[in-house]
């Protein structure tokens, strides 16, 4: 079933009346975000147990942690200011914190701006309490408990607290939630799954439920409760349920005799208590009633109510008669949907063990970064945005870019190490070699919120340096300036040559770009995940990555670049065309048994970045022979041996490095480079997210993070 907008539940509808400038963004991003403030054993729990039914959590706070995730997906900072600074749209926040600390992480939540605090931790000390209030009120924020159970609203699938999904929205079609029904604020958690269970048993929906918490002092009251649930016009009838104890339902029927005006809709009290005996505390710590006192007890509370005209019962039965009456009998769902969910969960097979990773999807013919085609990153975005899109699942904005280049301009301006390169090397056992005997790179910071990020763009910069070393074109990235875009230092080092053409440039840097990433599967991928399981450094566990690309693994480039070249030379030395010669190099592998590289693909039928390279190297006036013979080899391989086998990306990088008139190793050279910014967003997202020294199965590794969005 679908959810309601985020702009049409209630949820939206209290953030529009506290802040509408965040309401705005809701509407906007389509949107509500929340974090957690304390991850001890509940927090953490509860946060996967949110997340689970549809909460957007884009945080976790905890002093200490910063730097990692929870669940493998939530990152964690290590204060509100940070976590603002990176998620400015959080909108309510459950702070989950021991009651000795409970309060500063409270008014920090609250003094950073975020309007709705929901206070889980019970037993926080009064005097902490009225510390806590003064700041709510200073700031307009919407203060839920202390000893709350949280909240939740079935509609939009968003929860923050530890309420269970239990509780049914509305139906307006097969396939489709509605937003009305009926609004539920209790002072008790445990009642609530009893009510939640009679009103759905008649088909009676929820688009509600607000905990305002069980301690003596709370932040919010049913007073300022009720009346602003009743101004959501999807709210047909609101429901308190109350408790001996207090005086909330008193000056809740109070203020419904002074101010009716406030209270247009249907009001239903169910008060506990009705037996308890003076002066014993009944579960909370407001639920007693003190020897003498006139309110307070379940007497005066049911009087009081009864006398502002508000239907007082003290049964589910009651309940639901008191409400069907009010209703007219109206369901809002057929109640055997609510009984099939709950057997669907009670029925539910153990989950599969799977493991999660945020970095990039693989489907066929498709290739999501972070939500993001990676064909649309090629075309329209620079392997530096690219290589933070890989590690903060977000682009960066303009100021970030230009940091990021800043740093990896520096970083391509220092020396290579002195590696010595045997004969006969792979250039990836090179640069392997110059990555761990780099130590600019080693002792460059990778700490705080953007260390990964900023330490993946010094790692692409040194990069550069280290092949212009290996393929000798040193000279021509010395003359780089600080203000020179990357993509210029890229040029140079693949090239050697000082005066950069931009569209060539622009086509090298996409060709990179085309490789940072292709999963968690590589055999690259997994040489770096299995080294950053021990907690490897980030120098060593990378350049296990790229000592894993071999011919095997990442070779495919270099040969097919030799095959084209092979055409191109018996054409011209036979005089024949260059399509008489790619048939007749075809059949010749054919019958020698001898695979074309570059064909063919494990995932994708049509590589989605072929056609994006085609078009670059045509526009900057690259594409010659050899990529005209990279479009017509799949029809010649399929006419010659009656299988239709594709070009995949390797095999248009090696055409266009064979019309570059590169060196054929430099279609390695490409492939390494860009698959350095893949393999450090897999290091960061293994030491972030995971234990160490884990069993790592890597066929149970399931996406979970954006989904697929465009690239504007």
């Amino acid at each position: 079933m679908k959810r309601i907008l985020a702009n049409q539940g209630m949820l939206y509808h209290i953030v529009k009346q506290i802040r509408p400038d965040l309401a705005r963004k809701i509407d906007e991003t389509g949107e509500i975000e929340t974090a957690v403030i304390g991850l001890g054993g509940q927090g953490t729990k509860h946060a996967g147990l949110m997340q689970d039914f549809g909460t957007t959590i884009k945080a976790g706070i905890a002093s200490g942690k910063g730097g990692t995730r929870i669940h493998e997906t939530i990152p964690v900072y290590e204060n509100v200011a940070e976590c603002l600074r990176e998620h400015p749209n959080i909108v309510v926040v459950s702070v989950w914190r021991h009651y000795s600390t409970a309060k500063d992480a409270t008014i920090e939540a609250i003094e950073a701006g975020i309007p709705i605090v929901v206070l889980i931790s019970e037993g926080v000390p009064l005097r902490d309490v009225r510390d806590i209030l003064v700041a709510a009120r200073k700031h307009n924020t919407l203060l839920l408990g202390g000893n709350t159970p949280g909240v939740i609203f079935p509609p939009e699938g968003i929860k923050a607290g530890m309420l269970p999904d239990v509780f049914y929205p509305e139906v307006v079609s097969e396939d489709q939630f509605g937003p009305k029904g009926v609004t539920i604020i209790s002072r008790s958690g445990a009642i609530l799954y009893h009510m939640s269970d009679a009103l759905a048993s008649v088909g009676i929906a929820q688009n509600a439920v607000i905990g305002v918490g069980g301690d003596g002092a709370i932040g919010s009251t049913f007073r300022k409760l009720v009346p602003l649930a009743m101004s959501n016009p999807n709210t047909d009838i609101v429901v308190v349920a109350g408790e001996i104890g207090g005086c909330q339902e008193e000056m809740l029927a109070k203020d419904i005799r002074e101010n009716p005006e406030k209270y247009p809709k249907p009001l239903v009290a169910l008060i506990s208590g009705a037996h308890a005996p003076e002066g014993k505390t009944m579960g909370h710590a407001g639920a007693i009633i003190s020897p003498g006192q006139e309110t307070g007890t379940y007497k005066s509370k049911c009087g009081s109510l009864e006398a502002a005209g508000v239907t007082v019962v003290n049964s589910q039965y009651d309940l639901i008669r008191a409400i069907e009456d009010k209703l007219g009998n109206k369901q809002y769902f057929r109640p055997e949907q609510y009984y099939a969910k709950m057997r669907q969960q009670w029925d539910a097979p153990p989950p599969k063990p799977s493991w999660s990773t945020v970095v990039t999807k693989v489907e066929p013919d498709n290739l999501l970064i972070s939500g993001y085609p990676l064909q649309s990153l090629v075309e329209k975005r620079t392997l530096l945005e690219t290589a933070y899109l890989l590690i903060k699942s977000e682009l960066p904005d303009a100021k970030a870019l230009a940091n990021l280049n800043k740093i990896a301009i520096a970083a391509a301006k220092l020396p290579a190490p002195e590696a010595t390169k045997t004969q006969g090397e792979d250039i990836s056992k090179t640069l392997s070699k110059c990555l761990l005997m780099d130590s600019q790179l080693a002792a460059y910071p990778q700490d705080g919120v953007n260390g990964p990020a900023q330490k993946t763009a010094f790692a692409l910069g040194r990069m550069a340096r280290y092949l212009g070393k290996v393929l000798g074109t040193e000279k021509a990235i010395s003359g780089i300036k600080d203000n020179d875009a990357f993509s210029s230092v890229i040029f140079r080092a693949l090239t050697g040559e000082s005066k950069v053409d931009r569209k060539r440039a622009r086509l090298l840097e996409a060709m990179v770009t085309a490789c940072v990433d292709h999963g968690v599967t590589p055999p690259s991928a997994q040489a770096t995940l299995i080294a950053s399981s021990t907690r490897a450094a980030f120098e060593v566990a990378v350049s296990h990555g790229i000592g894993a690309i071999t011919d095997v693994h990442g070779g495919a480039g270099a040969k097919a670049a030799h095959f084209f070249n092979q055409c191109a030379e018996m054409s011209a030395s036979q005089g024949i065309s260059p399509e008489n010669a790619l048939d007749i190099m075809v059949k010749k592998y054919i019958k020698e048994g001898k695979r074309i590289e570059g064909m063919g693909h494990r995932v994708h039928k049509n590589d989605p970045r072929r056609d994006i390279l085609w078009r670059l190297s045509a526009e900057a006036g690259v594409a010659g022979q050899h990529v005209e013979l990279s479009k017509k080899i799949t029809e010649t391989f399929e006419a010659a041996r009656g299988m239709y086998l594709p070009i995949n990306v390797d095999g248009v990088i090696g055409a266009i490095v064979a019309d570059l008139k590169l060196d054929i190793s430099e279609a390695k050279a490409i492939f390494i480079f860009g698959r350095t910014a893949g393999l450090s967003a897999h290091y960061f997202e293994e030491i972030a997210s995971q234990p160490v020294m884990r069993q790592i199965v890597f066929a149970d590794a399931v996406y979970k993070g954006k989904p697929e969005r465009p690239v504007l």
